[in-house]
C-alpha cells in the first residue's frame, strides 16, 4: 500500500476526529470518519457489552466479533493491535483506560485492505480524539439491567431491558460462576456459548461471572449434562460452583432465578458435596431445606424421624449405614455400583448395607413415594451437620 493512500486515510480520520467545528461530540465525528474511510468501530465495556458503535457494514455480527475474540485471546497477553479474521473480516483489538476505566476498542476493515501498523496508529488516533473531546462513554446498560435483576429491582431491570431493545421474551434463563479466573474461563463460556448457539448477556464481578441467557433462533437450550460438562471444564480454571436456571420467563423469571441463586448458594454445597453443577431442581430442594431448618417445627420433626434410627445412633456400624444412605440417595443417584466408587467400599459392601437399611426402615428405600421424602430428610441433615443448628 502506497505511503500516499495511508497518509490520506489517517488525515481523512484526523480531519473528522478533531473536526470540533463542524460536529458537536465525539460519538458525531467517529460515525463520520468510519463512513468516510470505510472501516467499523466498536467499544466494549470490561465485560464485553457494547458501550458505543459505528458499524458501516453488516457482514458480521457484534456477537460473533466479541465470541472469536474471546476464544482465541489471552487476556494475560493483552497488547494493543491485535489483529484477527472474523468470518473474512479482519478485526484490530486493544484494550484503552477512559477516565481510569478499562474499555477494549475493536476496529474493523471493512475491505481488509488497511495495513496492521494503518489500524494500529487509527486506534492511537481514536484513543487521542476521545481525550480531546472528553469523552465518556455511556454507561453499560446490560451491565446495569444484570445488577439489577441479581438485585430484585425490576422496575430498573425493565427499563434497561426496553432500553437495549429488548423483550421479555428475550429473556430465557441466568447463570452464575463462582471463584473462576476470569480471563481463562470467559473464553472457555464463549465456547459453550458457540456450541449452543447461545447469545448471552455477561458481567464479570471479582469473584464470580454472571449472565443472562437471551432467545436466539438457532439456540440450544442447554441441558443439565451440558451444564455440568462446562462446570467440570471451569475447574481447571478455579470454578467452584456453577449455578444455571433455565426459567424462560422474563424479568420476573430472571429475578425469581437470581433469588433462589443468593438464598441458597451457601448451602447447595453442603446436600451435594460432589457437584460443580446446579440447576433449578437442586436449588429448589436447597431452598425448601433451608426453610425447614429455620422454621423448625413439627415440618422438621416429621422428616427427620425418618431417618431418626441412624441419626440417635452412635455405634461405628450405624453411623456407616447412614453414611451410606446418604451417599446412596444425594450422591449416587440411587446407584450402588456408584456409591461403591465414592465411598471406595466393595459394591457388595454397599448392597449389604442398603440391605440392613431396608430393614431398619422397614420399606423399599427407592420407592417413588419414599424417595423424595428421604431425600429431604438427608439434606436437611447434612446442612445441619455443616452449618450448625438454625
Amino acid at each position: 500500500m502506497s505511503e500516499t493512500f495511508s497518509n490520506n486515510l489517517l488525515n481523512g480520520t484526523i480531519y473528522h476526529l478533531l473536526n470540533f467545528e463542524k460536529y458537536s461530540n465525539f460519538q458525531q465525528a467517529a460515525k463520520q470518519a468510519a463512513i468516510n474511510n470505510n472501516f467499523q468501530i466498536v467499544l466494549f465495556s470490561a465485560d464485553f457489552n457494547v458501550v458505543f458503535s459505528v458499524e458501516t457494514r453488516h457482514t458480521v455480527s457484534i456477537e460473533d466479533a466479541v465470541k472469536t475474540r474471546l476464544d482465541r485471546l489471552d487476556f494475560d497477553k493483552e497488547r494493543r493491535g491485535i489483529r484477527l479474521d472474523v468470518r473474512g473480516l479482519e478485526t484490530y483489538w486493544g484494550p484503552l483506560d477512559i477516565a481510569g476505566i478499562r474499555y477494549y476498542l475493536m476496529l474493523a476493515d471493512n475491505d481488509n485492505y488497511y495495513t496492521q501498523d494503518e489500524m494500529t496508529k487509527l486506534a492511537e488516533i481514536m484513543e487521542l480524539a476521545m481525550g480531546m473531546w472528553n469523552y465518556v462513554p455511556d454507561r453499560d446498560p446490560a451491565a446495569e439491567m444484570l445488577r439489577a435483576l441479581r438485585r430484585g429491582n425490576r422496575g430498573l431491570a425493565h427499563t434497561l431491558m426496553e432500553e437495549q431493545g429488548l423483550k421479555e421474551s428475550d429473556i430465557q434463563g441466568v447463570f452464575m460462576i463462582s471463584g473462576a479466573r476470569k480471563d481463562e474461563a470467559l473464553p472457555a463460556i464463549s465456547g459453550f456459548e458457540t456450541e449452543k448457539g447461545l447469545r448471552t448477556i455477561k458481567i464479570a464481578e471479582p469473584d464470580e461471572i454472571v449472565g443472562l441467557v437471551l432467545s436466539s433462533p438457532n439456540a440450544e437450550v442447554p441441558t443439565s449434562d451440558d451444564w455440568k460438562k462446562l462446570a467440570n471444564l471451569l475447574s481447571q480454571y478455579g470454578a467452584k460452583k456453577t449455578f444455571s436456571v433455565m426459567s424462560g420467563a422474563g424479568i420476573e423469571g430472571a429475578c425469581n432465578a437470581f433469588q433462589l441463586i443468593n438464598e441458597t448458594e451457601a448451602f447447595v454445597q453442603f446436600i451435594f458435596p460432589q457437584k460443580r453443577s446446579f440447576t433449578k431442581f437442586e436449588l429448589a430442594l436447597a431452598a425448601n431445606c433451608v426453610n425447614i431448618c429455620m422454621n423448625g417445627g413439627s415440618v422438621k420433626r416429621n422428616y427427620l424421624d425418618l431417618i431418626r434410627p441412624f441419626r440417635d445412633a452412635t455405634d461405628n456400624k450405624s453411623r456407616q449405614l447412614m453414611e451410606t444412605l446418604e451417599v446412596f440417595v444425594l450422591d449416587a443417584g440411587l446407584s450402588s455400583s456408584k456409591a461403591s466408587r465414592l465411598m471406595d467400599v466393595h459394591v457388595n459392601t454397599v448392597q449389604y448395607r442398603l440391605k440392613r437399611i431396608r430393614e431398619m426402615l422397614g420399606t423399599d428405600i427407592t420407592a417413588n413415594t419414599i424417595v423424595p421424602g428421604l431425600m429431604v430428610a438427608l439434606a436437611v441433615q447434612r446442612i445441619e451437620k455443616e452449618a450448625g443448628p438454625f
